[in-house]
């Protein structure tokens, strides 16, 4: 059996003019559907909301954000000295060799702590007495 021999029944019927007023009911749709707009809030809620969020969130970080030299300044030096005393748990050459400090940290660290203002002269003669000490 072929598809040829099978005979054709027209089982649907439209009405009569329905395609000819099918393109104006769809365009009378889609022009109705256009028309609509969305309010300005809701834009403004889409878009300007999280922007408002985001730097709300960023000022509260940032002013919340509070450096090591803040913190520090607020401890007194005396304190700090005998904190770092009592502890011993770093050296001034341990502190350089986990380079949480390099030398010039360590070098302005130590003047602060001990008041020293050893300029290379003083230095010099201090080690010439030293080894004129070591030499007797």
């Amino acid at each position: 059996m072929k598809l040829e021999d099978i005979p054709k029944k027209e089982i649907f019927t439209a009405p009569d003019g329905y395609f000819d007023m099918l393109p104006g009911v769809i365009q009378a749709r889609v022009a109705k559907q256009s028309r609509f707009t969305r309010p300005v809030w809701q834009y403004s809620l889409r878009y300007a909301l999280p922007a408002v969020v985001l730097v709300a969130a960023g000022i509260l970080w940032y002013t919340r954000q509070t450096s090591a030299q803040d913190m520090l300044a607020g401890i007194a030096t005396e304190e700090l000295v005998r904190y770092l005393e009592e502890s011993e748990t770093l050296s001034t050459d341990e502190l350089l060799d986990t380079n949480l400090l390099d030398a010039d940290d360590v070098q302005s660290i130590e003047q602060e702590v001990y008041h020293l203002d050893l300029n290379d002269d003083v230095l010099d003669a201090l080690e010439d007495n030293l080894n004129d000490f070591n030499s007797l």
